[in-house]
Order: structure tokens, then sequence, then C-alpha cells
């Protein structure tokens, strides 16, 4: 009996269906002698670098490199051949020639001390991963934060379920603080006099149509912020959505309803710390502070204010003075 006739039979007596050891269909033969060309070949190269490194002959490395070039060619071409358009390869000899040569001049390289370089696919990866780090990130930005509220009134109160993104903040020490889950960069108040002295007060605009929001709020503050290089080297300071600003408040703080980041150094009472600048402290008065929403309909002579003592939200006439806090960044 024929050797692979009795391995069929041993094959039934072991009850191995027969079925998984069909035979390969062309493309998996096409496919096989293809690999084994690449494979042969990036041998050859190998072994033509090993001798070259032995004995420094560049004559016959030259010559052994274009041997086993034109054997890579050769397989290739009798694999596609035999086999035709079962053979799923659809780059030519020469594409697979280039990228073995990138792969074993590579690893000779690297032999002889020098650093692999990144896998050639990498910066296409790389790319994908970080648009689909962005498309996670970006509904996690979007969530909702937390209040800030940690002392719990009863099972499902607030602060015992806590529910949101928690609040962080990271101070840049150049007068500004990052939000880290919104985005958002603040301007810090100081008690000094300066253009951020937590003291100043400005008007948001026009309390008659079309209710522009062109006060001091704008003209002054945000002009003295915006001007030459900008306040800490950024000239897009603008005035906070009623959203925005809500964002920064923190319910399990009052006077004022803050978390330290926004309230640090500043003294106590009315008296404050006076001279800290706003790399040296943080100021929040216990007052209203203007967002940049107007009130809807026909009360548009009205804005939005959040009162930090409490963390409160009222409205008040454009043309009332209040204090302010700039940001910028946001999508």
């Amino acid at each position: 009996m024929p050797r692979c006739s009795s391995f069929v039979l041993i094959l039934a007596l072991m009850g191995v269906p027969l079925e998984a050891y069909a035979a390969p269909t062309p493309q998996q033969l096409c496919e096989s002698a293809i690999d084994l060309a690449s494979a042969k070949f990036a041998q050859c190269r190998l072994i033509a670098e090993s001798k070259y490194a032995k004995t420094l002959d560049a004559a016959k490395r030259t010559a052994a490199l274009v041997k086993c070039s034109t054997t890579l060619g050769t397989a290739f071409a009798k694999a596609t051949d035999k086999y035709g358009t079962a053979c799923a390869a659809t780059e030519p000899s020469s594409a697979f020639d280039a990228h073995l040569q990138q792969c074993t001049t590579d690893v000779a390289a690297a032999a002889a001390g020098a650093a692999l370089p990144p896998y050639a696919g990498c910066t296409t990866e790389l790319a994908t991963c970080e648009a689909e780090l962005a498309a996670c990130e970006g509904p996690l930005l979007a969530r909702l934060l937390r209040t800030g509220q940690t002392t719990s009134y009863g099972a499902g109160s607030d602060g015992d379920l806590q529910k949101g993104v928690a609040q962080a903040y990271v101070d840049n020490g150049d007068g500004t603080i990052t939000d880290t889950r919104t985005g958002l960069m603040w301007e810090k108040k100081s008690d000094d006099g300066s253009i951020h002295d937590k003291d100043d007060v400005y008007t948001l605009g026009l309390t008659v149509p079309p209710y522009t929001l062109n006060g001091t709020a704008v003209t002054t503050f945000l002009a003295a912020l915006n001007a030459g290089g900008g306040f800490a080297g950024h000239t897009d300071w603008r005035l906070p959505n009623l959203t925005e600003l809500e964002s920064i408040r923190n319910l399990q703080n009052v006077s004022p309803a803050v978390s330290a980041a926004f309230n640090s150094n500043c003294g106590a009472g009315s008296g404050g710390n006076p001279g800290c600048t706003v790399t040296t402290c943080s100021c929040t008065l216990l007052a209203s502070y203007w967002s940049s929403s107007s009130y809807a309909g026909p009360a548009a002579e009205l804005a939005w204010e959040v009162r930090f003592g409490d963390g409160t939200v009222d409205s008040e006439f454009k043309d009332t003075d209040s204090y302010v806090r700039a940001v910028r960044g946001g999508s």
C-alpha cells in the first residue's frame, strides 16, 4: 500500500475527519511558494552580510546580493506562472525585493551597532491611534462635571452619588489656571492694582437694542489682556459664557463656592492680601461675575451672572458694575 494511503487509513482508524486534511488550494500553494521565496531571499541577504562582516570584501558582497535578488525574481515568477490568477499577491517581485532589502539592511546595520529604525507602519498606525484617542476623549470632555459636593445628605443625594467627571485644575505658574477636564484656561485674580485686580468692576454692554456687549469689560478689561503679546502669551481672552462660568463652582465650598485653585493666599476678610499677584495668589470674591450670556427674549438688556459667595445664578442689567474673570480656549 502506498505510504500516503497508509497515512489516510491510520487517520480514519483514529477517527480524525479527513476533510481537516484536505488538499491545499491553488491560492494557498501560491502563497506558500512566495513566502518560501521571500524567506530564502532574506536569508540569502543576511548570509551575504555575515560573510562581508568577516571579510570586508565589498565586491563579493555585491555579487552575492545580486544573486539573491535574481533567485527571488525567478522563484516569484515560477509561482505566479504556475498558479496564475489563483495567486492573491498584488505586489510585483520588485516590491517584495525592495521591502525585504530594507529590512535585512536594517538588521545588518543593527548587528554592527546601529539602532533599529521604527517599524515602517508606525507612522500610519500612530495617526490612526491619535484619531481614535481624539474620538475617545471628545465624548469624555463633553461629559458633565461634578458639582464638587462630597458631603452626603442621604442616599441619592449629590454628595452620595457624586455623578460626573471630577473637577481638576492645574496652576500654570504664569497667572493662569487650566481646567484639565474642559480644556479651558482661566485668568487668576490678584490684589495688586493690576488689570487682574479682584476688586475692579466693569459694565458688560448696552441696555437698549441691540444690547451689544461693548461695555468696559470688553473695551477696557479684555482690550488690556489681549494687547501686545497678550496675557500669558495669549491674545484670545474673552468672557466666559454662563455654562463655562458655572463650571468652576465647587458646591462643597461656600464663601467662596470655588475650588482651592481659585481661592488661595488672598487673605481673610475684605482686607484681602494687598500686593499679591496672579503668580502668588488666586482670588474670588463673594460677589457676582459677568458671563457673556444674555437673557433671552425681550429682556436682553440683562445678562447672566454667577455669584460665587454661594454659587447661585442671577441676572443683571448690562450697564451695572460687576466683576469679571477672563477665559480662553474651548471647542
